[in-house]
């Protein structure tokens, strides 16, 4: 069967499907008109992930985030509450906290030594008597935007007039919230430099097409020939791939291929085992995992026998990439260049269960039983490469992703080219084209999701 397309609704009535029809042309991707269209449009008024919540987990704690041309700062107070302000000083404007993380007891710009609470609260100004128009302390406060959290991650909105950020995810926070991503510990933090737009890296994570032809190895243990893809408003997708099988395209092999092995044998799964029924492995892993996870320590009871065994990706609009199982999360996500459209900035966060290998029977729910624990008092260091490190070997975003490395700056180069006009979709980009189309509706102004609610609150 070929991949199914469903348009799901959020409560209200919200419609998912947009009412545009974006047109994917060269310019959308290479323009720095555009590109100031997307900043001025959407990236200012759309909730953003920041950063983890693992980051602020003491009073003191902060984390930068930058995006585009603009920093923010996100603190947690002595209070224990988030906090998100602008890093720029209200003196003179200079960027004030420059080092990725750390923790402070005040916020202090280098420059003349104008200090601020954890919440942005203007403290103390040197030579303050000099200042013969005053210090209106609430006027020069740092410039808050808005700041929430959900799932351990820490998001942002410059829009300080738009709806809450639950609104925003809607069904999206009950169909994660088994997964408990909160709980799951950091191993690690990767950044590299692309010579691609964002949204060239958006389009490749939001269609199977390109997967029989770069990623092979695919088709040895996910089915995404037969994927399902939801789609939701305000550009939110969703893609379900059936796990622990082997693309039908190809026909089912009498034997279990070597990377199938390589997943089932941590289980304690023996491959010798399926030989003539490799399609019986996916229903064995199922419950297999339930009872691996009760002598680790790891419950499933609260997931489906798909969400055990399946790969679901969560594209939140406009630009957070999650690629979930019960043991695992990576969350991707591409952010602009501050100036130039063929360029981004790709991030992977990997999560992992704490509980989830024992050495000694040999027994593992994610990754080699050999390899030494997710330890959360160890945060891995921040790795930023180029792409031309992922080419050379150098470093690795997992073999998957340094293939798709491999292609976007191709993809970007060929935007420019006078032989290429604008994109040709088919039914499986529909996810690509779903996004597009809310991409346009952020930038015509609108509907914004406070004005639905604002109109349902009317009726």
């Amino acid at each position: 069967m070929p991949q199914t397309n469903t348009f799901i609704d959020f409560a209200g009535g919200l419609p998912a499907k947009a009412a545009r029809q974006a047109t994917l042309d060269a310019a959308r991707y290479t323009s720095r008109d555009f590109m100031q269209r997307e900043w001025d449009g959407m990236w200012t008024r759309n909730w953003l992930l920041a950063g983890l919540e693992c980051d602020v987990r003491e009073p003191g704690d902060y984390f930068v985030f930058d995006i585009g041309r603009e920093s923010i700062i996100v603190t947690r107070t002595d209070e224990g509450a988030l906090s998100a302000v602008y890093n720029a000083c209200q003196h003179r404007g200079n960027r004030i906290l420059t080092n990725e993380r750390g923790s402070v007891t005040a916020i202090a710009c280098p420059y003349h030594g104008w200090t601020y609470e954890l919440d942005g609260a203007l403290k103390t100004v040197p030579d303050a008597e000099r200042f013969s128009q005053g210090l209106p302390c609430e006027s020069l406060s740092l410039k808050p935007v808005q700041v929430d959290h959900w799932a351990g991650m820490v998001w942002i909105n410059m829009d300080m007039e738009a709806g809450p950020l639950s609104e925003f995810l809607g069904v999206v926070q009950d169909l994660v919230a088994p997964y408990r991503c909160e709980d799951m510990t950091l191993v690690g933090d990767q950044t590299v430099c692309l010579d691609a737009n964002w949204k060239t890296c958006i389009d490749n994570f939001n269609e199977q097409y390109h997967v029989d032809f770069i990623h092979p190895q695919h088709a040895s243990f996910v089915d995404c020939c037969n994927a399902s893809n939801e789609l939701w408003p305000y550009g939110h997708r969703r893609v379900l791939v059936e796990g622990y099988v082997t693309n039908p395209r190809y026909g089912v092999p009498d034997e279990v291929p070597p990377i199938l092995q390589a997943a089932i044998r941590p289980l304690g799964l023996d491959p010798a085992d399926f030989k003539g029924r490799v399609s019986d492995i996916r229903k064995a892993v199922q419950q297999r995992k339930r009872d691996v996870g009760a002598a680790l320590g790891f419950d499933y009871s609260g997931f489906t026998d798909e969400q055990v065994s399946d790969v679901l990706q969560y594209d939140l609009f406009p630009n957070v990439i999650m690629t979930i199982k019960p043991e695992e999360l990576w969350v991707m996500r591409p952010r602009p260049h501050p100036t130039d459209p063929d360029k981004c900035f790709f991030d992977k966060w990997t999560l992992r269960i704490s509980v989830s290998a024992d050495a000694a029977r040999g027994l593992s729910l994610v990754g080699d039983p050999m390899a030494p624990p997710a330890n959360a008092g160890d945060r891995p260091a921040h790795e930023v490469f180029t792409q031309e490190d992922v080419i050379a070997g150098n470093n690795s975003m997992t073999i998957t992703i340094d293939q798709d490395i491999h292609l976007l700056r191709d993809m970007q180069a060929g935007m420019h080219s006078r032989g290429f006009s604008r994109a040709w979709l088919n039914e499986d980009e529909s996810r690509v084209q779903h996004f597009h189309d809310w991409l346009d509706m952020w930038l015509d102004g609108g509907p914004m999701w406070r004005r639905a609610a604002d109109a349902q609150a009317a009726e």
